[in-house]
């Protein structure tokens, strides 16, 4: 329905004059229509123009962009995981009887540690034990959690309580029968879609705070409450990403007591990478609040090649926690292109500003990418994790750290690929445009295609979003200031 520019009088909104058809030669007068948000919100840089001084959804943004998306037919969905192929055996509290002989009996703690090594060994599994020689287990089970190893060569094993030896193959003898059998787990990780929905409504007089602008080549209106209600939705979803817990009850479920709901249907809401990481990933904090410093830096590259991590990652964080790297980085002598110079001494360095580019897309986001150990980090300030109002809660830790957040793809079974993190949607109905991320209902008289006779347009933005991360064990969340 064309929403025509014919307004007049002597007092109009937002500069409007009596002829604005005439000083706007871009809205032809009579022919400007109503554009709808979800359209607008497909033209990224028209939408920028307009409005978007907080940014909030810059985190959703940025997972947009880089194509991290993926629909889903369900609202709960799984990712299972693989469990680990080899693992130390801990004699922490352990008792070792025959170091330094040809042959260790080893009993392990009656521990959560200690079992785990007990249940994991098999008879004929190699040990390589402190002194770097190498022995067999030739007996497993003669009493509760004892194991023999014998050396394969004659040379003597050392061990002592508190060791971590290395579990690293195994042997059979020729002719031999099938080994025992290892059994291993299958790890599951879960998490759910939330419902986001935002709604505006605004009568036939507030519908005249409009704004007019050319889109692909024609003119439209748009009133200002739409674009502001809009941004709110997002960034809702984006906040949400980012900071959201799984909650116990969901869809599945009948709503609690302790809240209200629509014929007993339950409220689910989604993981946000801030509770992925903290709930499995690597956690720490910098050796002096307020600082970052090279010892920091290669702690936390040992604990990511510990978990086998991949070699790109970003570091996002708030201005603050990144400006606090930045300063680092920028202070350390090394061989880049570019000269500093620091109580007057000139150094050479090598953090470069540009792009990010992420599977092979570039992201017009501005970074600061160095090397460092074999890895490659791009350092990205997000401000919506700046963002006082949302961030600065009593007890928040969010606006004080650094997220250690791989790039690229993690391998599955069979040869398959699937990005470290990414969100999930359940595509909504749209009247008259099929399916889409969100949808955009509009009902009243001054709706597009009018539904009753109240002089009003109340718009309903709904989005079935979840966050999705693979591999939470590769991530990581170090807080830099204010510990």
């Amino acid at each position: 329905m064309p929403y025509p520019n014919n307004t007049t009088g002597s007092s109009l909104p937002f500069g409007y004059s009596t002829s604005g058809a005439v000083d706007k030669p871009y809205v032809s007068n009579g022919n400007s229509s109503l554009i709808t948000s979800t359209s607008l919100l497909d033209q990224r840089d028209i939408y920028k123009q307009l409005v978007d001084t907080q940014d909030d959804a810059e985190w959703l943004d940025f997972l947009w962009l880089a194509g991290k998306k993926e629909t889903t037919s369900m609202p709960i969905y799984y990712s299972m995981y693989n469990d680990k192929l080899y693992n130390l055996l801990d004699l922490t509290g352990a008792t070792v009887s025959g170091s330094g002989t040809t042959t260790l009996t080893i009993t392990f703690a009656n521990t959560t540690a200690g079992n785990a090594s007990y249940n994991f060994i098999l008879n004929r599994d190699l040990i390589k034990t402190t002194n770097g020689n190498v022995g067999q287990v030739s007996l497993k089970g003669a009493s509760a959690r004892q194991i023999t190893v014998t050396s394969v060569d004659g040379s003597n094993l050392t061990a002592v309580a508190g060791n971590r030896l290395s579990a690293f193959s195994n042997a059979q003898p020729e002719g031999s029968d099938a080994p025992e059998q290892r059994r291993w787990l299958v790890n599951k990780l879960t998490n759910q879609t939330q419902i986001f929905r935002n709604t505006m409504r605004i009568t036939d007089v507030q519908n005249m705070s409009k704004i007019e602008l050319e889109f692909q080549g024609k003119p439209y209106i748009l009133p200002y409450e739409n674009i502001q209600s809009l941004q709110k939705h997002r960034g809702d979803i984006s906040l949400a990403l980012w900071l959201g817990q799984a909650s116990s009850a969901t869809f599945q479920g009948t709503a609690s007591v302790n809240y209200p709901a629509v014929q007993g249907y339950a409220t689910q809401t989604t993981r946000g990478m801030d509770s992925y990481i903290t709930s499995y990933g690597i956690n720490g904090t910098t050796g002096t609040s307020g600082v970052f410093t090279l010892p920091d830096l290669t702690n936390i590259e040992a604990q990511l090649i510990a978990a086998r991590s991949p070699m790109e990652y970003m570091i996002a964080g708030s201005n603050a926690t990144v400006a606090t790297i930045s300063d680092f980085l920028k202070n350390l002598p090394s061989s880049g292109a570019t000269t500093t110079t620091v109580s007057g001494t000139a150094y050479q360095n090598g953090v470069q500003s540009g792009r990010i580019n992420i599977d092979g897309r570039e992201v017009d986001l501005e970074v600061e990418k160095f090397k460092h150990g074999g890895f490659t980090f791009n350092l990205k300030a997000f401000k919506v994790l700046s963002n006082q109002d949302v961030m600065a809660y009593t007890g928040s830790s969010v606006i004080t750290s650094a997220y250690f957040m791989p790039m690229g793809k993690v391998k599955t079974v069979g040869g398959g690929m699937a990005d470290y993190f990414r969100y999930r949607y359940q595509p909504q109905p749209t009247p008259g445009l099929g399916s889409a991320e969100t949808a955009e209902v509009m009902t009243g008289a001054l709706a597009p295609t009018p539904t009753n006779q109240e002089m009003s347009l109340t718009t309903t933005w709904t989005s079935n979003i979840g966050l999705e991360v693979f591999a939470p064990n590769r991530f990581a969340k170090i807080q830099v200031n204010g510990f």
